[in-house]
Order: C-alpha cells, then structure tokens, then sequence
C-alpha cells in the first residue's frame, strides 16, 4: 500500500528512521487516509499505541495546494489496527496536554509557516529524550516547511534533511547530566558551630 502523497522510496526512508527509537508511541500530524500509519504500524513492532491527527473532513486548508488533501475519512487505512487513534482536530488547536509523551512524531498536515511552526513546536514539547521528530516536504517549494526548519535550525535544532527525499529529522536529545559542583575551598566551607 503506498502513499499518494509519500511515495514507497520516502516510505521506507521514514520507516528507517522511525523505527530507530524502537518506538512504544507515535503520533503522526497529518495522517490523511492512515497509509503511512498502516505501513508503520505493520513495519515496527514495537509501537503500542499511534495517534493519527487529521482535520474533518470539509475542513479549508491554509495553503490552496493542499486543498485536495483534505481526506473524506481520516485513518482509513489504519482504523483496524487496535494500536491506531485516530485525533480529529486542527493540530494549531493543540497544546502538549491535549495529546500524550511520545517517542517519534511525523509532522505531514498543514505545510503553512504557522502550523509548520505550531506542529514542530508541539512535537518537541512531547518527544520523550532519545526520540525523534521528523518533517515530510522538507525543500518542496510549493510549501513552507522549508523556512521553517531554517528558522528552527537558526535557533539550534539540529534538523538533517535525508538525501534524495523530502524528509527532514531531528533526534531529540537527552537532558545533559549535570556537572557535579567543584569543591569549596577550606575557608569557603560553612561553619558546623
């Protein structure tokens, strides 16, 4: 089963990078009809729960080019999966109490700059560390995405594009440990009388 919009090549790029966090939770900003979420869902055994995000269907995209994208029946695809949630909402509506810690998110809904901006933020609030954010339609110039990620790597994310796709990824890092305090010189040291 391919995607219309991610064609298998694309397809099996973004099955290798989800599947290297050994997901437990994904969550998928735009999952159109559910066949990028099926071939995830039957590509990773280790997901236990993924959350599709799409708009209703009738919904007016930001971008006229993604008018056509708008699907008539969200996670089609995936529905039968007992893994698969489907969130029908505007993913702009959302904040990180809306939704639940995760361990890889697919940001592929609205390609306007404030969704874009909206989604990675959202994605980044709730990826758990070791996970990682990836962005479809990274150097499509018939959308924004591309500035986005610009503007996000500008403010130190280190987002990669994939070569030969549009796929751009981030690996969300662990918290660095703390430094242990250096020690307090003898006259520095508190009195115990």
């Amino acid at each position: 089963m391919i995607n219309e919009f991610l064609g298998e090549p694309e397809t099996s790029k973004l099955v290798g990078l989800i599947s290297s966090v050994n997901p437990k939770v994904v969550i998928e900003i735009g999952c159109n009809t559910g066949r990028t979420a099926a071939r995830l869902l039957a590509a990773i055994p280790s997901i236990e729960r993924y959350i599709g995000i799409d708009v209703p269907h009738g919904h007016e995209t930001t971008l006229a080019c993604q008018r056509r994208e708008v699907p008539v029946e969200a996670g089609l695809y995936a529905a039968n999966d007992a893994r698969f949630f489907l969130f029908e909402a505007d993913s702009r509506t959302l904040t990180p109490a809306d939704l639940e810690p995760c361990d890889a998110v697919f940001i592929d809904g609205d390609h306007s700059e404030g969704a874009v901006m909206h989604d990675s933020k959202l994605a980044h609030a709730l990826t758990r560390p070791g996970g990682i954010i990836v962005w479809h339609d990274s150097g499509n110039p018939a959308v924004e995405v591309t500035p986005v990620l610009e503007k996000l790597k500008a403010e130190g994310w280190s987002i990669e594009s994939l070569e030969n796709s549009w796929l751009a990824f981030m690996r969300v890092e662990a918290p660095k440990p703390l430094e242990p305090p250096a020690p307090l010189a003898e006259d520095e040291l508190p009195s115990l009388t």
